[in-house]
């Protein structure tokens, strides 16, 4: 057990930081309320606010969510896709930070466009410009161009391609349920993943083993630039292990060394288990993420076994390709049967994903 004086110290460091990221107790006598909002608030200030929806919807899948979605199909992530417009207000602010006169027309003839990613602005820039940034241009781009959130998007493991297709005709029902299911989550989109059920679990927690000993199975120059993100399935027997790398630099250094090759057979030494399965590597720039937040990602999902996830579903998703004609019918009678249901219920106004 913890002494009275290390959970005085674990108080006054979690006081700190609430006090850093000004969160406010606004609930002083419901315990449970204040721990569930300063979870929310730790995760908002990490970058991680819909990891808790994620872990709550996990949570609620197998009792809320309707039998025929919950034995075939599980959530996989919820990723938020950003974007930045080129407007009159960043224009304006550009103007008041005393820009060059060039530079100033070259973002002016950008003017009403959308970037997904800062180096997609960049490179545009640079094209007008017809030359490459400053280092004080790259630094002001930095502070000045602020990303928004665009689209919220829950991407769920399905065990057929039939799913995923009766899923796309009723995205717009299924979100009104989790809406109903989860209130607090806004989600914008669904998108399907075919995959085993019980083998997207099992790479989760590989996933989140790599990411604990990645400091120390990994040469420096490896865990100081990237960090296991998730195991992306090419078939049963082959995976590609996603890394996520913090900068352009250090996905520049991460190819030439050790290289992609090297790290495979790096990591097939060191762990066993992965010889049968992972065999590449990919690297992708995430200069907006940190990667002790992607570390703190992988703890959360690898950790999360569905309770009731039972043998027998996880059989019927490896039986799925020896009987696919057939469970594919049964898949859109059974989904025939639930949109129906679906439609039936009643709605209120405010109960569409905006």
């Amino acid at each position: 057990m913890f002494s009275l004086a290390q959970q005085n110290k674990d108080r006054n460091l979690v006081t700190q930081f609430l006090r850093s990221i000004k969160y406010q107790n606004t609930s002083e006598h419901k315990t449970y309320g204040n721990a569930l909002s300063i979870l929310r608030a730790i995760f908002e200030a990490s970058g991680q606010q819909h990891l808790l929806y994620l872990v709550k919807l996990r949570k609620l899948w197998f009792e809320k969510i309707d039998n025929f979605l919950a034995r075939n199909a599980y959530p996989r992530n919820i990723s938020v896709l950003r974007q930045f417009t080129v407007n009159a207000e960043f224009i304006e602010e550009l103007t008041r930070a005393s820009i060059s006169a060039e530079f100033l027309q070259a973002v002016e003839k950008l003017n009403g466009e959308r970037f997904k990613r800062s180096l997609h602005f960049n490179a545009q820039l640079q094209k007008k410009l017809k030359r490459l940034l400053t280092l004080e241009e790259t630094e002001m781009l930095k502070h000045k161009v602020r990303f928004k959130a665009h689209e919220t998007i829950l991407h769920l493991t399905v065990y057929d391609g039939s799913i995923a297709q009766a899923l796309r005709f009723e995205t717009e029902a299924y979100l009104r349920m989790f809406y109903r299911v989860l209130p607090e989550l806004k989600l914008d989109n669904i998108r399907c993943h075919v995959g085993d059920l019980g083998q997207a679990q099992y790479d989760q927690s590989q996933v989140a083993l790599l990411a604990k000993d990645w400091n120390s199975i990994t040469p420096a120059e490896v865990h100081q630039n990237c960090m296991p993100a998730f195991l992306h399935r090419v078939s049963r027997g082959h995976a590609v292990l996603v890394l996520y790398v913090s900068s352009q630099q250090g996905l520049e250094l991460l190819k030439r060394t050790p290289g992609a090759d090297w790290l495979v057979q790096h990591l097939h030494k060191e762990r066993s288990e992965l010889q049968d399965v992972l065999q590449k590597i990919a690297f992708v720039p995430k200069p907006e993420l940190n990667l002790e937040q992607v570390r703190l990602r992988s703890f959360v999902l690898g950790d999360i076994q569905p309770e009731k996830f039972s043998a027998e579903n996880e059989m019927k998703s490896s039986s799925a390709t020896a009987c696919s004609s057939e469970s594919s019918m049964s898949a859109k009678e059974q989904f025939a049967k639930i949109s129906r249901r679906l439609r039936e219920k009643p709605t209120d106004s405010n109960s569409s994903s905006s």
